[in-house]
C-alpha cells in the first residue's frame, strides 16, 4: 500500500517524542512491523472509496467517454490508426525515432541464463529455506551474465578549431617616371649636324618628333661649339660658304652614334645638343595578403619576412633598377574552423544506442556549432555489478542472509519502511540546522577537450581515459561517481576560441550516500524542483517544507536495498529522528510559526 511506509514513520515519530527511547531487538522490530501491517490491512478506511477517488486530480468517475468503443472494437482500431502518425505515445511505443536499443539473441540468452539455471534445478537454490516459521538460510543466486548495466558515453561533432600554417607573398613595385628628351640639330651635308635623312627616319619611327625650331646652319654649328673663341669671325666665314637651314628634333632616347656622322656638342661633351625633362624611379611595395594575416587576431607570425628574389638589377621601362630584394614571403600560424566529429566509434558500436543531442553553444545563436551526442552503452565486464543476490522459498523476507516466513496477508512494503528509516538516518547526518535543509550535495566538475585527447569525464563505472591529465579533484569526483554518489546535472562550455567551444565541463552533484542521491533525484521530480543550468547548479538540499512533501513510497530504492538490509538499526535511527524533530520544534518556538 502506498502509505504504509509513511504511517510507519509517523508511528515511530510518535514513539520517539514520548520519552527515553527503549532499545528494540531485531525480533521485536520484525514482530512490530508484521503487527502494524495486519492492522493497516484490516482498516477499511485506508482503502479506496468513491469519495476519496473523487478528490483525485483528473478523476472523472466511471462514466468514461471511451465507452463508445466497448461494443465497437473495429471503430477503436480505425480511430487509433488515424491518430497513430501524430501521437507521441504511439511514436514512443513503436520507436518512431529509432532510439530504442536492440539486443541480439546471444545477449538475450546471456541475460536470462541465471533464470534458466534456477529453472533447471530450483531445489538447489530454494532447498535451504525451512517452511513453517523457523529461520533458515537463503541461497545466493548464480552470477548474472547479462544485464551488466549501462552508462552514458559522449562524443562531439561540429566545428573544430585547428592550427594551420599560412603564408603570404610580397614584391617590389618600381615605378619609372621618364620625361627626359634628347635634342639633335639636323641639316643636309653640314658638319657637326646630324644627317637630315636619318633624323626624318627617326621621326617616322616615332622615336623622335620635330620641334619646329629652325635657324641658319652656321648658327646651329655655333650652338654646338663651332668657332671656339672667335664665334663672330666663324659666323661671317661660315655664312659666306653655307646657305642651308638647320632644324631640331626631340627624341625619347639617345640615338645611335654611328649614323650621326660627327654630330657632337663640344660645349657639353655629348653626342646630342641638349636634354630637357628628367627621369626618376619610385620603389613601392605590394604586400599581397600579408596585411590581412597580420591584422587577423587568430594568426601569429612565426618569423620575419624571408627574401625569395634578389639582389638583382632589372630594366624597367628602359631604366636599370637595382634592388637587394625583389620579392619575399612571411609565414603565420592561424586558427581556423573545420568540420570535425569523433563519433564514428560510438555510431558504429551496435551495443550502444543514441539517446540525445546537447548543444554546447552558450548562448546558441543560429545553427549549433558544437554539439555533444549522448549514447547508452553497456558497462565493461570488469565494472559489472558484483553484489550477491538471494532467492528464498515461500513468502519470506531476509536480513543479512537470515530469512523469516511471513503471512501472505501481511504488508509487503517492509522494504519501503526500512528505506524510510534509513532516509531519516541520512537526514540526521546531513541536517543543516543553520538553513534547515537536508540532503545538500557538493558540486564537482570534470573537464573534456572537444575533439582532443584529454578527457577527465568517463561516466559512472568506466575508467578515466586520460588519468595523467586529470586533477586530483577530478579523480576524486570519478571515484564518487563510480560509487553511485553523484548525479550528473549536465554539460556546458567552459572555454571558447573563435567563438567555438573547445573545452566542456560536466557538472555533478555528489551526496553523502546513494540514498541521498536517489532522494534528491526522485524527490525533485515529485515536487517539480528542477536542477539549475549545469554552469550554475549549487546542489542545494531540500527545505523542511519540501522534504515533508515527498512521498517515499513512490521512489525506486532498489539500488540501495542490499546495502542497508544487513541490519535493522531502529534504535539509532529513531534517536536521530527525534533529535531532528527537537531541532525543528526549537526553531519554530524561537522564530514563531
Amino acid at each position: 500500500m502506498k502509505r504504509v511506509a509513511v504511517s510507519l514513520l509517523l508511528a515511530v515519530l510518535a514513539g520517539a517524542t514520548s520519552g527515553v527511547v527503549a532499545q528494540t531487538t531485531i525480533e521485536e522490530a520484525r514482530k512490530q512491523g508484521n503487527d502494524l501491517g495486519k492492522a493497516m490491512r484490516a482498516d477499511a478506511s485506508l482503502g479506496p472509496s468513491e469519495a476519496k477517488l473523487s478528490g483525485l486530480p483528473n478523476y472523472g468517475g466511471t462514466d468514461l467517454p471511451e465507452k463508445v468503443y466497448f461494443d465497437d472494437p473495429d471503430r477503436l482500431a480505425a480511430d487509433g490508426g488515424m491518430k497513430a502518425g501524430t501521437n507521441d505515445a504511439f511514436g514512443t511505443v513503436t520507436d518512431k525515432g529509432r532510439t530504442r536499443p536492440s539486443f541480439s539473441n546471444a545477449e538475450i540468452l546471456a541475460a536470462t541464463s541465471r533464470g534458466t539455471l534456477i529453472e533447471k534445478d530450483p531445489e538447489a537454490y530454494l532447498g535451504g529455506q525451512s517452511i513453517g516459521g523457523t529461520e533458515g538460510t537463503c541461497t545466493p543466486l548464480p552470477p548474472s551474465v547479462g544485464g551488466k548495466g549501462y552508462y552514458e558515453a559522449t562524443c562531439n561533432q561540429g566545428a573544430k578549431v585547428s592550427e594551420a600554417a599560412e603564408s603570404c607573398r610580397g614584391n617590389v613595385v618600381p615605378t619609372v617616371v621618364n620625361t627626359l628628351r634628347y635634342e639633335y640639330w639636323g641639316a643636309t651635308n653640314v658638319s657637326m649636324l646630324a644627317p637630315q635623312a636619318f633624323l626624318n627616319a627617326q621621326v617616322a619611327a616615332g622615336v623622335c618628333r620635330a620641334t619646329g625650331v629652325t635657324m641658319h646652319a652656321c648658327d646651329a654649328q655655333i650652338e654646338m661649339g663651332a668657332g671656339g673663341t672667335d664665334v663672330e669671325g666663324y659666323r661671317r666665314f661660315c655664312k659666306r660658304n653655307i646657305r642651308s637651314q638647320a632644324f631640331t628634333v626631340s627624341c625619347s632616347s639617345e640615338l645611335p652614334a654611328g649614323p650621326l656622322e660627327g654630330h657632337f656638342n663640344s660645349k657639353a661633351g655629348t653626342p646630342y645638343y641638349r636634354t630637357e625633362g628628367l627621369r626618376s624611379v619610385t620603389i613601392g611595395r605590394n604586400e599581397g595578403t600579408c596585411p590581412a594575416l597580420a591584422a587577423d587576431a587568430s594568426c601569429v607570425p612565426q618569423a620575419a619576412e624571408v627574401c625569395t628574389e634578389g639582389p638583382e638589377t632589372r630594366t624597367i621601362d628602359g631604366v636599370p633598377v637595382t634592388q637587394s630584394c625583389w620579392a619575399w614571403s612571411r609565414t603565420f600560424t592561424c586558427q581556423r574552423l573545420t568540420p570535425a566529429s569523433d563519433c564514428s566509434a560510438l555510431d558504429g558500436n551496435r551495443l550502444c544506442s543514441f539517446l540525445r543531442d546537447e548543444c554546447l553553444d552558450e548562448p546558441q545563436s543560429g545553427a549549433c556549432q558544437v554539439s555533444q551526442r549522448v549514447y547508452s552503452c553497456p558497462l565493461p565486464d570488469d565494472k559489472a555489478p558484483t553484489d550477491k543476490q538471494y532467492v528464498c522459498g515461500g513468502d519470506v523476507y531476509c536480513l543479512n542472509g537470515n530469512c523469516e516466513t511471513i503471512e501472505r496477508e501481511a504488508s509487503t512494503e517492509f522494504k519501503d519502511a526500512l528505506v524510510a528509516l534509513h532516509a531519516i538516518g541520512d537526514a540526521g547526518k546531513q541536517f543543516d540546522p543553520a538553513n534547515l535543509t537536508v540532503f545538500s550535495g557538493e558540486r564537482g566538475t570534470c573537464t573534456k577537450k572537444i575533439f582532443g585527447a584529454s578527457n577527465c569525464c568517463s561516466g559512472s563505472g568506466v575508467p578515466l581515459l586520460t588519468p595523467w591529465l586529470c586533477s586530483s579533484a577530478e579523480k576524486q569526483l570519478d571515484e564518487k561517481d563510480d560509487k553511485g554518489l553523484c548525479h550528473k546535472v549536465g554539460s556546458y562550455c567552459s572555454d571558447k576560441v573563435l567563438g567555438v567551444c573547445v573545452t566542456s565541463k560536466d557538472a555533478y552533484c555528489c551526496f553523502g550516500s546513494k540514498l541521498s542521491r536517489i532522494l534528491q533525484v526522485e524527490g525533485r521530480k515529485q515536487i517539480g524542483k528542477a536542477w539549475a543550468k549545469p554552469k550554475d547548479e549549487t546542489c542545494k538540499g531540500f527545505t523542511i517544507e519540501e522534504f515533508q512533501r515527498l512521498d517515499l513510497s513512490q521512489m525506486d530504492f532498489s539500488e540501495v536495498y542490499a546495502e542497508f538490509m544487513d541490519a535493522a538499526k531502529l534504535p539509532d535511527e529513531v534517536s536521530v529522528m527525534a533529535d531532528i524533530q527537537t531541532r525543528i520544534q526549537g526553531y519554530y518556538d524561537l522564530h514563531g510559526r
